[in-house]
């Protein structure tokens, strides 16, 4: 089965969309202090997308299941968060950055789900090749990120904002070209009502939650701790495209590693290197050091991302495929990310970044533990090398 020539479409894709948020994530939470934000109100920002994606991701996603429209939703979706974003960086009030953030959430909510199920449901039975379509995205995220610190330093904070609106526009004809996600018509309301009866799903979305709180921290509040340590805005950039490249290798590896090991033992060992790199960020005495601390972001996100995606493949009920990648995406971005930005933000303000990265290394070892004990059972029949 030669996929070569069908899967560019979601190579494109992820390239161009995760150039477009390398160029405004790095530097969100600098922005957001430097309109005179305490880290407390800071964190609040922070925590919306991901409050919000616990709604409206599994909301949109089910009105794409049900009525087979992910090919025109996920450009929509795209182009809908353009202007918000735009806004944020001509805003410097408090009430005003909620409303803005709130618009470009509820946007951007489906788009993982969205994406990644076209992705799979192109691949078909070859499923373990997920990663290397995905690690396309960390190419763009490498490159925009590199560029984003330089443009920073010479053009201010705010470029960024401007920058995402402009690569979002070639993000959202790329999205035009992925393929429907959709599998023919079945009944939602049985295939929803079978996917709540079934007790490993709970297990995993709880440990992947735990795991993508860990995840939080890091995301959101490595600039200002970089910074705090008296790193350069190019350093910082320089930073995120390094965390992207370690993502390449695992990504790339991917199919090896899902053939030889199954998704659950991969899963596992995301969370042991989420607990290592969180230790030694939280003991990292100079910005050099943490820098090379985060190499470690490959073995920790691509690991629990592509391993993520295809259990919840796996796990999901015929119909419900993007559903299920809107709930995977939901516990790591959506419940981890809300719960970390609001605790990782007071946290910080009052004990510092060290006590933020002792909480993303007790979340993620529960995490780790969870998948050892609560999922143990389910090895041969779902965890199986795909």
């Amino acid at each position: 089965m030669n996929l070569s020539p069908s899967l560019f479409a979601p190579k494109f894709f992820y390239f161009c969309w995760f150039a477009s948020i390398g160029l405004l994530m790095p530097f969100l939470a600098p922005y957001y202090r430097s309109t005179g934000l305490d880290l407390a109100q800071v964190g609040v920002l922070l925590a919306i997308p991901g409050l919000l994606q616990v709604v409206a991701a599994p909301f949109w996603s089910l009105l794409a299941d049900g009525l087979r429209l992910q090919r025109i939703m996920l450009p929509l979706a795209i182009g809908a968060s353009l202007l918000p974003v735009f806004l944020i960086g001509q805003t410097q009030v408090f009430a005003f950055l909620i409303v803005l953030v709130v618009c470009y959430s509820l946007a951007m909510a489906p788009v993982p789900a969205l994406s990644d199920s076209a992705t799979l449901a192109l691949l078909g039975d070859r499923r373990d090749l997920y990663g290397s379509q995905r690690v396309w995205g960390a190419v763009g995220w490498g490159v925009s990120t590199l560029i984003s610190g330089w443009l920073v330093a010479r053009f201010g904070i705010t470029v960024g904002f401007l920058c995402y609106a402009l690569m979002g526009v070639l993000t959202t004809i790329a999205a035009t070209r992925l393929p429907s996600g959709s599998p023919p018509k079945i009944d939602i309301r049985a295939a929803a009502a079978k996917l709540l009866r079934d007790r490993r799903w709970a297990i995993f979305l709880g440990c992947v939650m735990l795991l993508g709180c860990s995840s939080a921290i890091m995301h959101n509040f490595l600039a200002l701790y970089l910074e705090d340590l008296g790193a350069s805005s190019e350093q910082i950039g320089f930073t995120f495209m390094l965390a992207s490249v370690s993502e390449m290798p695992i990504m790339a590896l991917s199919p090896l590693l899902l053939r030889r090991w199954g998704w659950r033992p991969l899963l596992i060992a995301a969370g042991i290197f989420f607990v290592l790199r969180s230790l030694l960020s939280a003991i990292a005495p100079t910005p050099e050091l943490a820098i090379a601390v985060q190499l470690l972001h490959g073995p920790c996100f691509a690991a629990l991302w592509t391993a993520g995606v295809i259990a919840a493949r796996d796990l999901a009920p015929r119909g419900l495929e993007t559903t299920a990648q809107s709930l995977f995406g939901t516990a790591v971005f959506g419940i981890g990310g809300a719960v970390m930005s609001v605790i990782g933000g007071i946290l910080y303000r009052d004990l510092g970044f060290t006590a933020v990265f002792y909480a993303g290394a007790i979340t993620a070892l529960l995490g780790a533990i969870g998948l050892v004990i609560g999922l143990r059972d389910t090895t041969a029949a779902d965890s199986a090398p795909v």
